[in-house]
């Protein structure tokens, strides 16, 4: 899925809110007398039931040309298929989803609301119009001022149909100081587990993140949002270096635990950028081993292993005992090996070309992740 854009800020007055109501219902007995949607659905369903809704709005853009007649745009040009179009009641289809799904989204909060139990005074006509009090207790919703602050700014951030299963989501997970931090980024997070992970992080480092990254920020949310945590361990500096070294690989990077970021810590950013996206997949007891070598056999054994083992790499250097079974001797024989780069790059090929039968074996006998 495509990185999502809050449609523009609408405010409406009666007649557009008439107007859209209106439509929708015309639009609504339509698929009802096609069979798309089932005759029993109200307006009052699908304002307040989320799997409604969403069921709806796939309807509509499944059959759209169901409606043709209905929906006209502002400039009267054809059937609308650019649903960021100004149709003739002044907003766009996007801002009528926007509105039907805030819409739903708080009378589910509404409905969510703890009870609390208050005293309440009721007035009673007695004989000959008299009227006498008596204190009551009743149940009614509770106000929780943090809990509305919270739902009022996660309003602005729910949109569209897709975001109608993580409502719960949204708020159960996130804080006021979470969302606030996200902002705009929130439709970026499309299921309720990336939901979950951001949740796991403090707003001070959400919004450390958020500087250091900057653009990039939305992307990581959607495609690898607990590579949040590893961005939190790097200065803007480093993050930078990263990005641009591993390029889209720098998420799997930036999400691996910090305890192998100590390791990384040490490489400087020449022999950084030789070992490339190795560093997304490589135990740090064979990053250790690796960083025994200088800059030019770190290339030599890098470019050799990449060579022999092709997609079988990321197995053998992802696994901690490669590095005492067999990596070590490896460097060891690359250390005490000297001559021009070239000649050691050509030596060193043919020698991991001819252990590739004898690691896929090693490889075979260790036990199973």
């Amino acid at each position: 899925m495509a990185m999502a854009v809050l449609p523009p800020p609408v405010d409406i007055d009666n007649d557009t809110k008439k107007a859209i109501i209106d439509g929708l219902k015309l639009v609504m007995a339509v698929f009802q007398e096609s069979g798309c949607l089932a005759h029993d659905v109200t307006y009052q369903d699908l304002i307040s039931d989320p799997e409604i809704l969403m069921s709806f709005i796939q309807t509509f853009l499944e059959h759209r040309d169901q409606v043709d007649h209905i929906i006209h745009s502002r400039s009267g040009d054809g059937p609308v298929r650019d649903d960021d179009m100004p149709l003739i009641c002044g907003v766009s289809l996007n801002q009528i989803q926007q509105l039907l799904v805030r819409t739903c989204a708080k009378k589910v909060f509404e409905q969510d609301r703890p009870l609390e139990t208050v005293t309440a005074t009721r007035t009673k006509k007695s004989f000959l119009f008299f009227k006498s009090t008596e204190h009551v207790e009743v149940q009614r919703p509770s106000n929780d001022p943090v809990e509305e602050r919270k739902i009022r700014e996660l309003s602005r951030y729910i949109a569209f149909g897709w975001q109608l299963p993580l409502i719960e989501a949204y708020r159960h997970y996130l804080t006021y100081q979470q969302i606030m931090e996200i902002g705009d980024d929130i439709v970026a997070l499309q299921s309720v587990e990336d939901i979950a992970a951001v949740a796991s992080y403090e707003p001070a480092v959400l919004k450390k993140v958020k500087q250091q990254t900057g653009a990039d920020f939305g992307e990581i949310l959607a495609k690898q949002p607990v590579a949040i945590g590893g961005i939190a361990v790097w200065n803007r500096e480093m993050y930078e270096f990263y990005r641009k070294v591993l390029g889209e690989k720098a998420w799997t990077f930036f999400s691996r635990e910090k305890a192998f970021f100590n390791i990384v810590a040490a490489l400087d950013k020449t022999t950084a950028r030789i070992i490339g996206d190795i560093l997304c997949y490589v135990a740090g007891e064979n990053l250790s081993e690796l960083q025994r070598l200088n800059i030019d056999k770190v290339e030599v054994l890098v470019t050799s292993l990449k060579s022999a083992f092709g997609e079988r790499l990321p197995g053998i250097l992802s696994t901690p005992a490669f590095a005492k079974d067999i990596l070590r001797k490896v460097v060891d024989n690359l250390i005490h090996t000297n001559g021009e780069k070239d000649r050691l790059m050509t030596a060193f090929m043919l020698s991991c070309k001819a252990q590739v039968p004898a690691v896929l074996e090693w490889q075979a006998k260790q036990p199973k992740a």
